[in-house]
C-alpha cells in the first residue's frame, strides 16, 4: 500500500517574511523611523510650551532615545500579544483532542473573519473621523494592524482544517500585501502614540516645575526675562563681568547651542518660555532644588 502523499507547507508567510524584511533590513530605514518618532515626541513636547522644537537644534541622538519612550510600551505590548497568542494555539493543538481541535478551528474561523472585519472598519473610522478615537492615542492603526491579520490567520485556519492549500505566487503576494498593511497600521498607531506621550510629559514636566533644581541665569545686559517666581537682581559690584542675575528659572533642556528654560511658577494660561543662545555674555548655575543659595551676585 502506497503511503499518502505529504501534505505541502504553506510556505507563503515565509515568504513574504523575507519580501517584507528585506525591505526594512537596511539599517538606516530602522534608524530614520526611529528618527521620525522621535521628532514627534520633540514636536509636542515642545509644543506644551510653546516652542518648537526645530529652534532647539536637537541632535540626532536626542531624537534617537526620544524615540524609545514613544515605541516601549507599543511594543511591549504587542510583543506579549503576539507571544500570548502563539502560545495558546500551541497548548489548545497539543491538548485537545483531533475531534474537538477541529470543531474549535471551525468556530474559530467565522469569529476571526467578523472580529477583522470590525478592528478594520474601527481603524478606518479613525482615520476618516480623527476625533472619534481621539482619546485613546493608536487605537486606530492598532485596529488597522490587526484587522488584517486576522483575515489570513483565518484563511490559514482554514485550510489546515480542510486539507485545501493555495500553491503559486498569489498567497505571497496576499501575505507580503497583509505584512504592509498591517505595517502601515503599526506605524500609524506609534506615531500617534509618541505624540502623545511627548505632550505627557510636557504635563508632567509643568506639573513638577515648582520641586525641580533651580538654574541661575547671569548675563552682561539686562535680557528682560519676566515670568511667575523669577527674579532680577542688578549687580553693582564692579569687578563682576555679568550685571543681571536672574532667579527661579529651571532648565528644561540644552542642545544646538540653545538653552530652553521655564519658570518655576510658568503656567499654560499666561507663561512665557525662555530660549537662550549659549555665548560668552550668559552664565549659567546650577544647584538642588533644596540648596540654600546665596541670592546675591
Amino acid at each position: 500500500m502506497r503511503p499518502a502523499p505529504a501534505r505541502p507547507r504553506d510556505e507563503a508567510p515565509s515568504k513574504g517574511l523575507r519580501v517584507f524584511g528585506s525591505l526594512l533590513a537596511p539599517t538606516t530605514v530602522l534608524t530614520a523611523l526611529l528618527f521620525y518618532f522621535g521628532t514627534r515626541h520633540a514636536t509636542y513636547f515642545c509644543r506644551r510650551f510653546g516652542v518648537h522644537y526645530s529652534v532647539l537644534g536637537l541632535s540626532a541622538p536626542d531624537y534617537l532615545i526620544r524615540s524609545s519612550d514613544g515605541m516601549f510600551v507599543p511594543l511591549t505590548v504587542l510583543a506579549a500579544m503576539g507571544l500570548a497568542t502563539l502560545w495558546g494555539y500551541r497548548f489548545l493543538h497539543s491538548a485537545l483532542a483531533p475531534r474537538t481541535w477541529r470543531a474549535l478551528t471551525r468556530r474559530a474561523v467565522p469569529v476571526l473573519v467578523s472580529l477583522g472585519g470590525v478592528l478594520l472598519l474601527l481603524g478606518l473610522a479613525g482615520l476618516a473621523v480623527p476625533t472619534l478615537l481621539y482619546a485613546v492615542p493608536g487605537l486606530p492603526g492598532l485596529c488597522v494592524a490587526l484587522g488584517v491579520i486576522l483575515f489570513p490567520v483565518a484563511e490559514h485556519l482554514h485550510a489546515t482544517r480542510s486539507g485545501k492549500h493555495v500553491a503559486g505566487v498569489v498567497p505571497v503576494i496576499q501575505w507580503t500585501f497583509t505584512f504592509v498593511l498591517a505595517s502601515i497600521g503599526l506605524f500609524w498607531a506609534v506615531t500617534d502614540y509618541s505624540a502623545a506621550v511627548g505632550d505627557a510629559r510636557g504635563y508632567e514636566y509643568e506639573t513638577k516645575l515648582g520641586g525641580m533644581p533651580e538654574t541661575v541665569v547671569f548675563t552682561t545686559k539686562d535680557i528682560g526675562v519676566r515670568g511667575p517666581g523669577v527674579t532680577m537682581t542688578t549687580c553693582t559690584a564692579a569687578d563682576t563681568a555679568y550685571k543681571f542675575r536672574y532667579d527661579g528659572l529651571v532648565l528644561v533642556l540644552q542642545s544646538g547651542g540653545q538653552s530652553f528654560l521655564l519658570p518655576k511658577g510658568w503656567n499654560s494660561r499666561d507663561g512665557v518660555a525662555l530660549v537662550l543662545p549659549r555665548s560668552n555674555d550668559v552664565r549659567l548655575e546650577f544647584s538642588p532644588a533644596d540648596a540654600q543659595r546665596d541670592r546675591s551676585c
